[in-house]
């Protein structure tokens, strides 16, 4: 929060007889960086400029962006929320469903119906027309009349990304390498939009996933990042102006990605910033123009020295077509606010383990840029045309093979937490076996051995943890798995803590707590103890963290808990 300095005085005079008022006006102090109740998703600018409108899971931020002081929080009922600023400081919030809100209010309104799946991502084409996208297909609504002029489903992958280009049409990505526009004029069929240098073939590092649009005095170029690294961008007529590739084997995923008529930002994991060229600046020839056609003028005098350009220098250097700085914080999402000639970053990230997030700004002429070198993408060919006189593969039997057993013992929420503070050996039990989908406090639960254990089962874990405000609790950690050959990263572990009101197993997530009536800072940054982690369990899993694993905090905190009167069951 803001530190809030001592009252400004102002004196209004009005009323009959030129009567003065006193009012006390409180002044907010400019802060560097402020904190975040969860790790934020985006970072959008009002259209005033006034204000940043940070997304996070079940809420929304309105934060002064000259002071990063919070205005206020609206509460939400979706995870992931996707947020587009309409005529008069309208908000249009999409999600699982399409909600109308503002900036000055923390109330929200439903809007439409059955819209699910149409609208997880949504942008604005004109004051009165919002295009979203989502996993059901694409749509467009007609703001005035509160109805969609076109709805198409859609049988391909989900969209992952809209933007609003300068011309009046929606550009959105669905994770391949093509992009698609949407013209209102045409609703009936979709323009494509891909980089030059795209495979024949559909290649997944070539997807587009991040999609923008850039500010300032010639803004409206469409921004495309694609998962290899490569970065393009278009003119304002949506045709493709130029494109990028930073050269190197690492990690290119882009997080984010922004923009304005001089340069695009890109911001990569590890908390890694990359700019891309899209012009050289306009300057000023330093000398008369020699034999010039206009005869009887005189000759211009020769020009001062630029700022940063040195006595008898013609012109400053070129600027360098990449660069590329390393954060002393790890971000994930970010804004470029652009006043005149000042360009400001705004950048969220996570921190206490991603429970709480943070914001804060950067001069990006300030960063210490070093140049990044340029590469080519390696095109994939087509494959060579079967042969006629060869033979067909095998078919492909499926597999019977079991990946997971079947339970049937009692749920979640039955779980005794005499099983998590009792004697771990007599009374309690080392762990227990559920499943890794499905609501969380019905899904079956039963005890087994390791050598019973199958690699898509999920291991219930007892443990205790203890707040940030110091308060220790009963807990349960939910520890999936999935198959060697599973395509993907593993399913996150998940906490589940004994609530006070009602008193059951509850995850740790905004809308229980909100139940609870607990702050997400009074919870996070919290401490974790296991009474004990399987070994040898079949299966990929993400690896927890060794700290975790310490059976004597386990015991101090469930001694703890016994002697608390606030924490019954």
């Amino acid at each position: 929060m803001a530190r809030r300095t001592a009252p400004q005085r102002r004196v209004v005079v009005g009323g009959e007889g030129g009567a003065r008022r006193m009012i006390m006006a409180p002044s907010v102090t400019p802060v560097s960086e402020l904190s975040l109740d969860d790790r934020p998703l985006a970072i959008e600018r009002s259209a005033d400029a006034r204000y940043l409108i940070v997304t996070l899971p079940y809420e929304l931020w309105i934060i002064d962006a000259k002071t990063l002081a919070e205005q206020r929080t609206i509460p939400l009922s979706m995870a992931w929320p996707s947020v587009v600023e309409g005529w008069e400081g309208a908000l249009w919030i999409g999600g699982q469903h399409l909600f109308r809100g503002s900036v000055g209010s923390t109330a929200v309104t439903k809007a439409g119906t059955k819209l699910g799946g149409y609208v997880d991502h949504v942008t604005l084409i004109r004051d009165d027309l919002l295009c979203g996208v989502g996993s059901q297909g694409e749509l467009l609504w007609d703001i005035d009349r509160d109805a969609p002029v076109h709805k198409r489903k859609s049988p391909g992958p989900a969209a992952i990304a809209v933007v609003a280009s300068a011309d009046g049409r929606a550009v959105f990505s669905d994770g391949s390498p093509t992009a698609w526009v949407i013209d209102p004029a045409h609703p009936a069929g979709y323009a494509q939009l891909r980089l030059s240098a795209t495979s024949p073939v559909p290649v997944a590092a070539e997807g587009i996933v991040r999609l923008a649009r850039t500010d300032g005095t010639r803004g409206g170029r469409v921004l495309l990042a694609a998962r290899d690294g490569a970065v393009a961008w278009t003119g304002r007529d949506l045709r493709l102006a130029g494109e990028r590739l930073p050269a190197g084997k690492r990690d290119m995923t882009p997080l984010a990605i922004a923009g304005d008529e001089r340069w695009v930002y890109v911001l990569r994991g590890r908390g890694t910033l990359q700019r891309f060229l899209i012009a050289q600046p306009n300057q000023a020839r330093a000398g008369g123009s020699g034999g010039s056609k206009h005869k009887g003028k005189k000759r211009r005098q020769q020009h001062q020295p630029l700022p940063g350009q040195q006595a008898g220098e013609l012109e400053p250097p070129p600027l360098p077509e990449a660069q590329e700085v390393r954060l002393d914080k790890l971000a994930e999402c970010m804004t470029l606010l652009v006043d005149d000639d000042k360009r400001t970053l705004v950048l969220g990230g996570p921190k206490a383990d991603a429970r709480l997030g943070r914001l804060w700004t950067v001069d990006p002429d300030a960063l210490d840029w070093k140049e990044l070198q340029l590469g080519e993408r390696i095109l994939e060919p087509l494959p060579p045309p079967p042969d006629p006189d060869a033979e067909p593969p095998p078919p492909q039997r499926p597999s019977f093979i079991a990946t997971k057993n079947k339970l049937s013992g009692p749920k979640i929420s039955a779980v005794s937490v005499d099983d998590i503070v009792g004697k771990v050996g007599d009374a309690g039990v080392e762990y227990w076996l559920t499943h890794g989908s499905g609501t969380v406090l019905d899904r079956p639960t039963q005890r087994r051995s390791v050598a019973d254990t199958l690699p898509g089962d999920a291991a219930l874990l007892p443990a205790m943890v203890r707040f940030n405000e110091g308060t220790a609790r009963p807990a349960l950690l939910i520890w999936p798995g999935v198959v060697e050959d599973y395509d993907g990263a593993p399913p996150e572990p998940q906490l589940l803590v004994w609530g006070d009101d009602p008193r059951a197993w509850m995850p740790l997530e905004t809308p229980q707590l909100r139940a609870q009536k607990w702050a997400r800072t009074d919870v996070f940054p919290i401490q974790v103890a296991l009474a004990g982690v399987p070994e040898g369990l079949p299966g990929k899993r993400q690896t927890l963290d060794p700290k975790w694993n310490d059976p004597q905090h386990f015991e101090a905190m469930a001694k703890e808990c016994k002697k608390l009167l606030k924490i019954l069951w």
